[in-house]
């Protein structure tokens, strides 16, 4: 229950909320907290605050041994809600299903062969030149499906003329590739440097051989 003791004062009245001042007890919450006068207040019986009681006042119009400001209803309910010190948080479920696991990176592929054959004369310096080569080769097939299977062929033809550069590339065969990987290596060769022939003009034959790398 709460009751309001009015203290008459020299041309004031002291008004201090009782049941507020009764620490742990239920009716401590059910009040709001004056933050500006914790102890009460000392109004003029007109509705204006003149001063806010000291603590050794309220004790006097109060008869209370012992006495406290009176918490504010939230942290009231927060210190009751709180769990205590030491102990673990509740621990919560959750009905989402775990991600799935990220898909294996594809095998890395590598040119296990290289063979270049001349129809006339030779192409000395054409396996040499072709083997720096090999990185491109390999990215056109990662790129594009990589090998199907154990391992993949592939035969190209072009023409070689006396400024030594491979012209007019076509993909003769393949196996274990797709047709878009076998596009992206007859462009990665066409134009690029494989030596001068030893004939003025003649064909020639890249067979390249690819693997997994794991």
């Amino acid at each position: 229950m709460r009751w309001v003791q009015r203290v008459a004062l020299p041309g004031v009245v002291a008004s201090v909320v009782a049941g507020a001042a009764v620490a742990g007890s239920p009716e401590e919450s059910r009040y709001p907290y004056d933050p500006a006068c914790p102890w009460g207040r000392v109004a003029n019986g007109k509705g204006m605050l003149v001063r806010c009681l000291e603590e050794r006042e309220a004790r006097l119009v109060l008869g209370a041994a012992s006495a406290r400001p009176p918490q504010s209803a939230a942290a009231h309910s927060a210190s009751s809600s709180s769990p205590p010190a030491g102990s673990a948080p509740p621990a919560t479920s959750s009905s989402a299903p775990a991600d799935p696991p990220p898909p294996d990176p594809p095998s890395a592929v590598r040119v296990a062969t290289l063979t270049v054959t001349a129809d006339q004369g030779g192409l000395p310096a054409a396996e040499r030149h072709l083997r720096g080569a090999r990185k491109v080769f390999a990215r056109c097939v990662e790129q594009h499906g990589g090998v199907e299977g154990a391992s993949a062929e592939i035969s190209l033809r072009f023409l070689v003329r006396a400024r030594g550069r491979a012209e007019g590339v076509s993909v003769a065969r393949r196996r274990g590739l797709r047709a878009e990987a076998a596009r992206c290596i007859a462009e990665a060769l066409d134009r690029r440097w494989v030596g001068q022939p030893e004939e003025p003009i003649t064909g020639a034959t890249l067979v390249l051989g690819f693997a997994r790398d794991r």
